[in-house]
């Protein structure tokens, strides 16, 4: 049995993990139109989502994703160069004096996942604060149903962080290309991990 919105939105953790760190992996668009219809569910009976934002997500929900190409190129763009134009994946960027990867918010996530009992393997090259990572202990936290674990680092990192890169991503207008969706998503997920929308 379903008991939050939390363990609700796992699905949509999950695709959305899989577009921040590999979106290049066949079959990682084809998640979109589920996660949408996951935020669309969770949002039901709850706090109220923004009309626009609604309209946003069942035109994904009803559409055919892009394809997996467009999603690694637009990645590619958006998100792995060295510009003033790149958009920052990693929190410690947004939330360090100095703009760095690789700060305290690393650690502080670290620590997280090593008290939930997870660690990464394989000698990952992907810092601990990076998107990607905070949706994917979202998702294994809620299949868990450690609802308690979830939320606690949702508001303190994951939420913030979805949020951030929702709205850098959108100000990007059509140059973000299919991540415009996968920003849409973020921000219904983040709206809906808010304490009162438990």
């Amino acid at each position: 049995m379903i008991t939050s919105r939390f363990i609700e939105l796992q699905p949509a953790f999950d695709a959305l993990a899989l577009l921040f760190l590999q979106p290049e992996r066949l079959g990682a668009a084809s998640a979109l139109p589920a996660a949408a219809e996951t935020i669309l569910e969770a949002a039901q009976g709850g706090p109220a989502l923004p009309a626009e934002l609604l309209g946003k997500l069942e035109r994904i929900a009803s559409q055919q994703p892009p394809s997996d190409l467009e999603f690694a190129q637009a990645y590619a763009r958006l998100f792995l160069g060295v510009s003033e134009e790149t958009i920052p994946l990693c929190e410690s960027a947004w939330t360090s004096a100095q703009r760095l990867n690789c700060q305290a918010a690393q650690l502080e996530c670290r620590r997280a996942y090593e008290e939930a009992g997870l660690e990464l393997s394989g000698g990952s090259v992907v810092p601990e604060d990076h998107l990607g990572l905070m949706l994917g202990f979202l998702a294994v936290t809620a299949l868990r149903g450690d609802e308690a674990a979830g939320l606690e680092f949702a508001a303190k990192h994951a939420a913030p962080m979805m949020e951030t890169i929702a709205r850098a991503t959108a100000a990007k207008g059509a140059a973000a290309g299919p991540y415009a969706d996968a920003a849409a998503l973020l921000e219904g997920a983040a709206a809906l991990l808010t304490p009162d929308a438990k």
